[in-house]
């Protein structure tokens, strides 16, 4: 009996750390109007059992548009606004599909925009979140909690100070995606 109670009040004290550091999280993190800077990104394939290499810049304004441009080692950028999700290759549109006509685009948009201006409300419908913060750092561990999406992603982790400073994605297939962030300009 003794050990039930002891449990309970540990899962309760448990919510409650775990309550706070979101708490925390949320407060530490800003996601300004405009933001601009350069990434680094390295992509591991499981099956291949070798990792890709890619950098470029990217900007976005907060719930409008984000614009991903990956410079090396092929020209392309990606265009990404709530309804529409544009691609280019050396400045030639090749692909448009719009959240109308494809669902998934709206989810993906929800997402991308969530992870990319640390919208926990938005990260929060599709994720269980649970974070650590010290000393100004953080880092927040998000788990799917929509079966969709949890058939891509096992796991994405997200760390910073006040910004989004990395991302480590985690696919099902054993894919592990992990983009840096650098030259962070707010505007």
């Amino acid at each position: 009996m003794r050990k039930i109670f002891l449990g309970i009040i540990f899962s309760i004290l448990s919510i409650s750390v775990f309550a706070n550091n979101l708490d925390d999280l949320k407060a530490l993190t800003t996601t300004p109007e405009k933001l601009s800077g350069v990434f680094s990104q390295s992509k591991y394939l499981a099956q291949l059992e070798t990792s890709i290499n890619s950098s470029g810049s990217f900007n976005y304004i907060r719930d409008k548009k984000i614009v991903w441009h990956t410079l090396t080692p092929i020209n392309s950028t990606l265009e990404l606004t709530p309804k529409t999700m544009l691609s280019y290759q050396d400045g030639v549109q090749v692909n448009k599909l719009d959240s109308d006509t494809n669902p998934v685009v709206a989810v993906f948009s929800d997402i991308f925009f969530g992870v990319m201006t640390a919208q926990w409300q938005i990260l929060e419908a599709y994720f269980s979140v649970s974070a650590e913060v010290s000393d100004g750092q953080w880092k927040a561990t998000l788990v799917p909690v929509d079966e969709s999406i949890g058939g891509f992603i096992n796991k994405v982790t997200l760390e910073g100070d006040k910004y989004l400073q990395q991302i480590t994605l985690y696919e099902a297939e054993g894919n592990i995606t992990h983009i840096k962030f650098d030259k962070l300009q707010k505007k």
